[in-house]
């Protein structure tokens, strides 16, 4: 028994006990029916309050599971968004990663080159009396001093290309941080429930939140192994209560949809039902007009005229409701088909919905599925790459 009707029941008992006193005052062996009437409208009126009672908690019931679905739809819309924008900087990331790579590689293999080349040229001989230069300039002689400059020149090229280099990753990582950041205040904001609860705990993770922003931007300075282990285990976090948030919509939302296809399938029976029988009644008038219209032929047909005149009318009126009867029988014809056209289409939507209902109790438990299964993956982050990349935040979510 619900505590709001304990609560009614026990302010009903000192109204019946006074009632009880009142009665016992007046109640004797001639008024007895009265007093069983009186007894009895009291017990009516009460059940009624407790009937209008129940009525209001049935209808705050039901917004409540609008809410609910509404709340469902919304998050499960951003928590699609927030996916979408991992996978593009996700493939963003990868694909200048390769490129960096490329240039690395490329990079190291001219150095080699360079110092290849610098040491067969120790080996080698210098050639006396060379070729002059096609645009008529004097070449320089090659000394010690020249090639060391050469050299100097190349490392210091080398060296500003790499601090360049390093420059744009330091950019990318600090733009990638600011991405996960901002995820985890998205993931935070959807987690975070619609009514006022514990304001205490709502200002704990608020002030957690902070610490972790802070942390955060002291990672910048930190090590990359110290950064990783961080991120990674804040997403981890924020990871484990969407998905228990989400497990705990899935269900309710899985009893509301049972809910309503019960009283979907009553009202659609019902709409079946009187469809059929207002399509009977039309088919039924359309033969009584039929009916009519052929007892009046015959009944012209059997009246008494002269030769002429009878063959002359009979041509006409026959000619005439021939015609009407074609048109009548072209309008029924028309009326067939649309019945037969409107009762398939109404067999097609029963069975598409039966299917989409199907496919919808479907999808809601792969997808529960694979939240289950997607969990270990959490676990698998390769420290031999890159922490800030996305694809590993990929494989969280």
């Amino acid at each position: 028994m619900s505590p709001s009707r304990q609560n009614n029941l026990v302010s009903s008992l000192p109204l019946s006990r006074s009632s009880y006193n009142v009665i016992s005052a007046f109640c004797t062996e001639d008024n007895m029916p009265q007093c069983i009437s009186y007894i009895n409208q009291d017990q009516l009126e009460l059940s009624i309050r407790e009937k209008s009672g129940l009525h209001e908690t049935e209808r705050q019931l039901q917004l409540k599971i609008k809410t609910l679905q509404s709340c469902l739809k919304t998050e499960k819309d951003e928590v699609q968004k927030l996916q979408s924008i991992i996978a593009s900087r996700a493939s963003q990331y990868s694909h200048d990663a390769k490129r960096k790579e490329r240039e690395t590689a490329k990079l190291k293999e001219r150095l080699s080159q360079l110092l290849v080349d610098r040491k067969d040229k120790k080996l080698a001989m210098d050639v006396l009396n060379s070729l002059g230069r096609s645009d008529g300039k004097r070449s320089h002689w090659k000394t010690t001093k020249t090639t060391a400059s050469h050299e100097g020149e190349m490392y210091k090229s080398l060296l500003n290309d790499y601090e360049v280099s390093q420059r744009s990753l330091m950019l990318e990582n600090a733009e990638l941080k600011k991405v996960l950041q901002q995820m985890k205040k998205e993931m935070i904001h959807i987690l975070s429930p619609r009514p006022t609860r514990d304001d205490s705990q709502d200002q704990a993770e608020s002030d957690g939140e902070e610490k972790v922003g802070d942390s955060s931007r002291e990672t910048l300075d930190q090590s990359c192994e110290q950064a990783r282990e961080q991120l990674t285990n804040s997403i981890r976090q924020q990871w484990r209560k969407l998905r228990n948030h989400m497990e705990k919509l899935d269900s309710q939302a899985s009893k509301v949809q049972n809910q309503m296809e019960s009283n979907k399938e009553v009202v659609q029976r019902e709409t079946h039902e009187d469809e059929m029988e207002r399509m009977r009644r039309e088919v039924q008038q359309c033969k009584e007009f039929i009916h009519a219209q052929q007892q009046l032929l015959q009944q012209q047909l059997h009246t008494s005229f002269d030769d002429e005149t009878a063959a002359l009318l009979n041509d006409c009126y026959t000619l005439e409701e021939k015609e009407r009867l074609k048109e009548e029988w072209r309008l029924f014809e028309e009326q067939k088909r649309n019945f037969e056209r409107e009762r398939k289409n109404f067999t097609d939507a029963a069975i598409r919905l039966g299917r989409e209902v199907s496919q919808a109790a479907a999808d809601l438990q792969q997808f529960c599925m694979q939240n289950a299964l997607q969990d270990p993956l959490l676990t698998g982050v390769s420290s031999s790459t890159n922490p800030f990349r996305p694809q590993k935040v990929c494989s969280f979510l």
